[in-house]
């Protein structure tokens, strides 16, 4: 039976380049009062700041909820009309035709 040699081992020369390399990135001095200087300017940004390299992607989405809102809106007028025309025509009719006044108009058993 033949034993399977692990990466670990002492003889693997990657195992041993990788268990020695250290990475070691070179100390910045100002690096806590530069994020706290950047911190600053972003809290002072006003609104126009913002929108100004924002501003295709808000009118798009204002675009979008206007569309939608006017879209539904007008389904919704639409369902209404319908309703109310449907009424005033069974008002209408009712009005007119006696045989249709008896059977609105009948005493309930």
């Amino acid at each position: 039976m033949m034993k399977c040699n692990s990466m670990n081992s002492s003889r693997d020369p990657l195992a041993e380049i990788l268990r020695r390399w250290r990475v070691t990135p070179p100390a910045e001095p100002d690096f806590r009062s530069s994020v706290w200087r950047r911190i600053g300017r972003e809290s002072r940004a006003t609104w126009s700041v913002y929108l100004r390299p924002h501003a295709a992607a808000w009118a798009l989405a204002t675009v979008v909820t206007v569309s939608a809102a006017a879209y539904t809106g007008h389904l919704t007028a639409r369902a209404q009309v319908r309703a109310d025309r449907e009424a005033l025509v069974v008002n209408y009719l009712v009005d007119l035709d006696p045989r249709v006044q008896a059977v609105f108009k009948s005493p309930a058993p």
